[in-house]
């Protein structure tokens, strides 16, 4: 049985541009959903439903003012093309192991990026990896390995970010 639709919106001191802690409206009341589990085909669904074009990536802890009050959900798993967060797996409403500071977010953009971009693994590695500086690594025939620098430019590196959910032209 196809789950109800549900309302959403974001919250924080960016949620005007996309960027913000995401709030589920649920049994009369707003709530948060839990950070675990939670992914760029979550954070897709979620911006789709807030009426972006898609989602530069998710964002998990301290990256925004976390909330309170209930949270709805927990364990969210979508495979990315359903049209409500309310249609994807997760965790039964209001059980959660969560706190507040375990929030979900997303970025949010007004750019549909094809899914063959981000159809190559990559990753950052480092001690910045975090926020978005470090080495990149490509995922090939099962193994993780580096790239050459020989070339290796901005638009290469502009690129990169763009596939793993940055936005190169606004880093914040």
């Amino acid at each position: 049985m196809p789950a109800s639709p549900v309302s959403l919106r974001l919250q924080g001191p960016l949620s005007e541009n996309g960027t913000g802690r995401v709030e589920v409206f649920y049994n009369g009341h707003w709530g948060t959903i839990c950070d675990d589990g939670w992914d760029l085909r979550d954070a897709r669904v979620a911006c789709r439903q807030l009426g972006y074009r898609d989602a530069f990536r998710p964002l998990q802890r301290y990256t925004f003012p976390s909330g309170s009050g209930q949270i709805w959900l927990a364990y969210v798993a979508c495979k990315g093309e359903e049209q409500n967060i309310a249609s994807c797996s997760h965790s039964p409403w209001g059980v959660d192991y969560c706190s507040h500071y375990q929030d979900a977010g997303v970025k949010c953009s007004k750019t549909d990026y094809p899914d063959d971009i981000k159809s190559v693994k990559l990753r950052l590695q480092g001690p910045h990896s975090a926020n978005g500086a470090g080495r990149v690594e490509v995922f090939y025939h099962g193994y993780w390995g580096t790239i050459c620098d020989n070339g290796w430019d901005m638009r290469d590196a502009r690129v990169v970010c763009r596939q793993l959910g940055y936005d190169p032209d606004n880093p914040t």
